[in-house]
């Protein structure tokens, strides 16, 4: 199976991440406001900014796949 993620998935996986770091953190509104014009001006989707950050999400699930199946090729059957 492959998972890959589009560019609109990143933006929203990213938002969620955003949005809980604003609610559960302490930050000042000032610092509230820029992580919210970071995240509106520097990672829209049609930029080169979200583009990065979809590949390399993609590249550390493929990863991650990978190194999920090669572990179960490993296991013994008597564990």
């Amino acid at each position: 199976m492959k998972v890959e993620l589009a560019v609109d998935e990143s933006w929203a996986l990213l938002s969620v991440v955003v949005k809980k770091l604003l609610d559960e953190t302490t930050l000042s509104e000032e610092d509230r406001a820029s992580v919210r014009r970071w995240r509106s001006d520097e990672m829209r989707t049609s930029g080169s900014a979200i583009r990065t950050l979809t590949e390399k999400l993609n590249d550390d699930i493929a990863r991650q796949q990978k190194r999920s199946e090669r572990s179960q090729i490993q296991k013994h059957d008597w564990v």
